[in-house]
């Protein structure tokens, strides 16, 4: 077959159409290859959001139990700080005893001394308003 004072054969047109199927294939390949690569990039940035979503939910894990840490040193502080004041409260009371009692021996010491001196209750039984009297003590 003659077109335009080219001389075609058969065969030719095989080879080209031939060349266009592989031309074809190799771009569907091609096309293949770049969704498949989309695909395992997506993929790969899918994991390294996870990833990211992991260290994130760590990081907060971390942040939790630090200040679980914190809070429970602070309860610790506050017992004891409780307890400071509890002995605080019971020193206070062993003093105000002690006051008590101080203010007990020092009655009992000055009734002591009074009846000691010879006083007795009512004063006009008194021994005191016997000195001077004719009558000598026995």
């Amino acid at each position: 077959m003659i077109i335009r004072g080219c001389q075609t054969r058969l065969a030719d047109y095989f080879l080209a159409g031939a060349f266009f199927a592989a031309a074809r294939f190799a771009g569907a390949f091609f096309a293949t290859a770049f969704f498949a690569g989309a695909f395992l990039a997506t993929a790969f940035f899918a994991g390294a959001f996870f990833a990211t979503a992991f260290f994130a939910g760590a990081f907060l894990t971390a942040a939790f139990f630090a200040g679980a840490f914190f809070a429970t040193a602070f309860f610790a502080g506050a017992f004891l700080a409780a307890a400071f004041f509890a002995g605080a409260f019971l020193a206070a009371a062993f003093f105000a005893g002690a006051f008590f009692a101080t203010a007990f021996f020092a009655g009992a010491f000055l009734a002591t001394a009074f009846f000691a001196a010879g006083a007795t209750f009512p004063p006009w039984v008194s021994t005191l308003h016997q000195i001077g009297t004719s009558r000598s003590p026995p």
